[in-house]
C-alpha cells in the first residue's frame, strides 16, 4: 500500500479527480473518532483544498513546493469552520444520495482584473471562509462530475481508479458472497449447518473429560525371613 504524500496539497489532489476524490472522503469522516493526529491533518487538508481551487491549473504543481496552511497562515478556515464545512458537504451529499438532488446558495462574488491588457485575473470572493468552501466545493464536483459514482451495493459516493464497480472491497466482496450463494444454495446450506454446529458446541462449553479406570496389580512381595 503506497504511503500518503508528504505534501498537504498533493494529498488533497492536484487533478480534477483527485479533488473531488479528497472532498467525498473529507464528507466521510467521523469527527468523533479521529485521533489528535489525524485531525490535525484533516484541518490543513480542508485549508489547502480551499487554496489548491483558488489558484490557476497551470499554478497548482508550485503548491507541492509550499508550506502547509497553519493557524497564522491568513484568510484560512478556523477549525469550528473546517468541522461546520464537514457537516454541510456531509449532509448534502446524503440529501443528494436519497433524493437525487441538491440545492444550495453560497454568498459569494466573482471578481475580473486585466493585467496590463494583457490577462484576466478570475477571482472568487466571500466575507465567510466557510461559504467560499461551498463555493469551491461546488467547482470541484462541477469540474469532475464524469468521475462521480455511487456505489451499486451501499449507495456511497465514490470516484472509482480505473474499471472500479464498488467503492470499498467489503462491498465488492458482499456482492460476489451472494451472488455466491443464490448461485449454490446446497452448498451454502450445508456451511449454514455447519457453522449453527460449531457455534452450538461451543456455547455448551467443555466436555467433562473422560475418567480412565487403570486397574494396578498389587505386587506380591516374599514374606521376610
Amino acid at each position: 500500500m503506497a504511503k500518503p504524500s508528504g505534501s498537504v496539497y498533493a494529498r488533497v489532489g492536484l487533478a480534477p479527480e483527485e479533488r473531488l476524490r479528497w472532498l467525498l472522503n473529507f464528507a466521510n469522516l467521523e469527527p468523533a473518532s479521529l485521533n489528535a493526529d489525524r485531525r490535525v491533518a484533516a484541518v490543513q487538508e480542508a485549508r489547502a483544498f480551499l487554496m489548491v481551487e483558488e489558484v490557476d491549473p497551470e499554478v497548482r504543481p508550485l503548491l507541492r513546493a509550499w508550506p502547509p496552511p497553519k493557524d497564522d497562515t491568513p484568510n484560512v478556515l478556523t477549525e469550528n469552520e473546517v468541522w461546520a464545512a464537514q457537516r454541510w458537504l456531509e449532509e448534502g451529499l446524503e440529501l443528494l444520495r436519497r433524493t437525487g438532488r441538491w440545492d444550495f446558495a453560497a454568498r459569494v462574488r466573482y471578481e475580473l482584473d486585466l493585467h496590463r491588457g494583457l490577462m484576466l485575473w478570475a477571482r472568487l470572493k466571500s466575507n465567510s471562509r466557510l461559504e467560499q468552501f461551498k463555493a469551491l466545493a461546488y467547482n470541484a464536483l462541477r469540474e469532475a462530475r464524469f468521475w462521480f459514482r455511487l456505489c451499486p451495493e451501499c449507495q456511497r459516493p465514490f470516484v472509482p481508479v480505473r474499471r472500479q464497480a464498488y467503492c470499498s472491497p467489503g462491498c465488492s466482496q458482499a456482492v460476489r458472497t451472494r451472488k455466491w450463494r443464490s448461485a449454490h444454495p446446497e452448498k451454502n446450506r450445508a456451511i449454514r449447518r455447519q457453522q449453527y454446529q460449531r457455534s452450538k458446541a461451543a456455547s455448551s462449553g467443555p466436555s467433562e473429560p473422560a475418567v480412565i479406570k487403570i486397574k494396578v496389580a498389587k505386587s506380591h512381595q516374599r514374606p521376610s525371613r
